[in-house]
């Protein structure tokens, strides 16, 4: 089927293809306002169930105890007394009533007749120094362990909502003492309220940002309902497939929201302005064609490199981030239908009297573009391989976070109040060594409890993130002062600390039921980069290994572990995608241009915007996040784009000149102006979302805004300076003559 042919029939059927569109939008709609959204609250909502990182860790939470914990801390001007306990007594009891608060554990938890025994050698116990009290005593700490995982992300938001009510009343009514809320299942729950937060607002404020640049570049109603309309459909549907098929989209919702609108109003302008460039007669349907049959092969594979560069993204065992690259796939792939389809319609309602709207300052600008390019080539190539070489080198600055608290905003209460715990208190990051005897046997006996007292202290003097240790033998020393020598002492031991109140639960921190496994656990402050966390758990690991002997078994885990492979993680799957995305993208480029000279050309132009990227994040210390992580990917997909519609008319262009120079100009003026037009939709589009509270979506909003500049530069500058230098269409002249 010719090119000529598919074109007449998409203006042949596009009533149906509208409708059709326009019933499962609606659809779609009804379906976001009755049913909504599937939200997941939980850490596994991040992983696919059978990551090895996250296997270990939920193994290690159900042998022991869950890491599923919130801390409140009380902050008073005076050293802990019965006054401040009293408070500490009513504050428990309320948060105690929550039905997803499984236990509290205070320093008001210890009976008293075992406090006045112990006298002030308490506060310094190494259980309760740094977790339930301060060394100075001015602070206090309740410790709230949570139900498990698999709680329903409904109840763990109200749960966080009790709590944060239940601890507004209590600051309201004791207005001297500063209480601060925080842990990892508050901070979860906050970060996903940032973004639910966020994609109301910044979707609203970018389609109104949006709907104001297409005012300035077309200045009437008929192209804007156009763009805009095939955006909404497109997002609508997307969003509709998300509820059908039952799939959770918490965290990717804003970024699908955002890209596919802004992308989707993209191609909608390089439609639009294609009409207002054609020709027309009296026949709509002719005309139809005629803006089809220049602009189906353009768009068409715009579509194909944009999919490849999202669709990479799919190979992640992250969750969210391949889900984040079906979607796109999906939603883009119905705003190329939608917006074909609807060529006649635009034609159609789009006339306007005295032709399409003068943009002076555009005019000036690309044919200022132009004249450099041509007259000043090799400055313009000298000026951007220099550029590059400095991207490169802040490229080489890039870091990797796995600080999960620094998603947020440094004045924000989720990052104060986690950065008063670290201070006062003790780090909430938690690396955890679980040990076992190769043979089975019980792991309560002086040899193993000595040991992974000596292991622990050793790790805390020689690994500067790890702050502090609690073993075994700590948990005995609350009873039982001195070391058990034997293993009868060993048992007697046990079974003292068995016996007082929340003794059972202390212990199961320690020692799981059967005995069989012991845990030391190691509290590590963050400010590290991933490298160096992943080769901190790999030492506690070998060092146990070493210490303990062959009759033993160590594995490595805790959140501390499974956020840096998290990471980790997602630094590998960035470069694989990127290698999958050039690739693919290449053979589409490869299989369209038909030339290797002009194959050449397209990659060194959009790779400059992806070394700009990262040399951006080097150069202003953006860390790789789990947003950032599909940056390069992204970026290459999208910026690509105005490429492709470029060398497509640059070709058209110098088959009716035959003269470079004439064609560059020309190009500049018809389709130079399409990617301008772009590139500022775009760039508003994404640069709304700097404001974001939540650190990655704002990252991801600014470099792509960023880029897209950049890419627009290496359209309008670097693109005909090689075209001119290089002459891809040289046989073809020397052929014609």
């Amino acid at each position: 089927m010719s090119p000529t042919s598919i074109c007449r029939f998409i203006v042949r059927f596009h009533k149906p293809v509208l409708l059709l569109l326009a019933v499962l939008t609606a659809t779609s709609v009804y379906l976001l306002a009755t049913v909504g959204l599937k939200e997941d609250y939980r850490l596994e909502a991040f992983v696919a169930s059978g990551d090895e990182s996250y296997v270990k860790f939920q193994a290690f939470v159900e042998e022991f105890t869950s890491n599923e914990f919130a801390v409140v801390a009380l902050h008073s001007t005076v050293p802990f007394d019965d006054s401040i306990e009293a408070m500490l007594v009513e504050l428990t009891e309320q948060l105690q009533s929550i039905e997803s608060v499984q236990e509290c554990s205070s320093i008001a938890s210890i009976p008293r007749p075992l406090r006045v025994l112990l006298g002030d050698r308490i506060y310094a116990h190494p259980l309760l120094e740094g977790s339930l009290i301060s060394t100075d005593r001015r602070t206090v700490a309740i410790l709230l362990q949570m139900s498990a995982e698999h709680t329903e992300g409904e109840v763990r938001r109200r749960t966080v909502e009790e709590m944060r009510q239940i601890i507004a009343a209590f600051r309201f009514s004791h207005p001297t003492m500063e209480v601060f809320l925080t842990g990892p299942y508050v901070t979860l729950i906050d970060m996903y309220a940032h973004v639910n937060q966020d994609l109301l607002v910044f979707s609203v404020l970018a389609f109104v940002l949006i709907v104001v640049t297409l005012w300035a570049v077309f200045r009437r109603l008929a192209p804007m309902v156009f763009a805009g309309g095939i955006a909404l459909s497109a997002i609508a549907l997307t969003l509709g497939l998300t509820i059908a098929l039952g799939l959770v989209t918490s965290l990717i919702t804003q970024m699908v929201v955002i890209l596919v609108v802004v992308l989707s109003v993209a191609n909608c302008v390089h439609l639009a302005i294609a009409c207002e460039d054609t020709k027309r007669d009296d026949d709509v349907g002719s005309t139809s064609v005629g803006v089809l049959s220049r602009m189906l092969g353009p768009c068409s594979a715009v579509m194909s490199t944009t999919a490849v560069g999202f669709g990479s993204v799919c190979i992640s065992q992250i969750s969210p981030v391949n889900r984040f690259g079906a979607l796109m796939v999906f939603g883009l792939s119905v705003a190329l239908i939608g917006s074909l389809a609807a060529v006649p319609v635009l034609v159609r309602r789009g006339n306007r009297p005295g032709g399409a709207p003068s943009h002076h300052i555009v005019e000036s600008i690309l044919s200022t573009s132009a004249r450099l390019a041509l007259a000043r080539r090799t400055q313009v190539l000298v000026g951007f391989a220099v550029l590059t070489g400095v991207m490169v080198l802040g490229g080489s600055r890039v870091t990797f976070q796995s600080d999960f608290i620094k998603n947020f905003r440094a004045n924000s209460e989720i990052r104060r109040s986690y950065n008063f715990i670290e201070k006062h208190l003790t780090p909430l990051g938690s690396a955890e060594l679980i040990i076992r005897r190769r043979d089975g046997t019980s792991m309560a006996r002086v040899d193993a409890i000595d040991s992974a007292s000596n292991v622990a202290a050793s790790l805390v003097s020689s690994l500067p993130m790890v702050r502090r240790s609690l073993t075994l033998a700590d948990a005995i020393s609350l009873t039982s002062p001195g070391r058990p020598q034997t293993t009868q002492h060993v048992a007697l031991s046990l079974g003292l600390l068995r016996s007082i109140p929340g003794g059972r639960s202390i212990l199961q921190n320690f020692l799981n039921d059967s005995e069989g496994a012991m845990r030391i656990n190691f509290r590590c402050v963050e400010g590290f980069d991933v490298r160096e966390k992943l080769t901190a758990c790999a030492t506690m690991k070998s060092e146990a290994e070493q210490t303990l002997g062959r009759d033993y078994e160590v594995e490595v885990t805790g959140l501390y572990h499974f956020y840096a492979m998290l990471v980790s993680n997602l630094l590998r799957d960035q470069y694989r995608s990127f290698a999958i995305a050039t690739v693919c993208i290449a053979i589409v480029l490869a299989l369209i241009l038909r030339g290797w000279k002009l194959l050449f050309i397209l990659l060194l132009v959009n790779f400059m915007p992806v070394v700009f990227c990262v040399g951006v994040m080097g150069w202003f210390n953006i860390p790789v996040n789990m947003t950032a992580a599909m940056m390069l990917s992204v970026t290459l997909g999208i910026a690509v784009d105005d490429s492709i519609h470029y060398v497509w008319r640059l070709k058209r262009e110098h088959a009716m000149h035959g003269d470079l120079v004439l064609a560059i100009q020309a190009t500049h003026r018809s389709v130079g102006r399409a990617c301008l037009f772009t590139t500022i939709v775009i760039a508003c589009g994404f640069s709304i979302l700097l404001f974001s509270r939540f650190l990655p979506t704002a990252y991801f909003g600014g470099l792509l805004a960023v880029t897209m500049l950049a890419a627009l530069a290496a359209d309008l500058w670097l693109l005909p300076a090689l075209v001119l230098t290089l002459r891809p269409f040289e046989k073809r002249e020397s052929a014609s003559s």
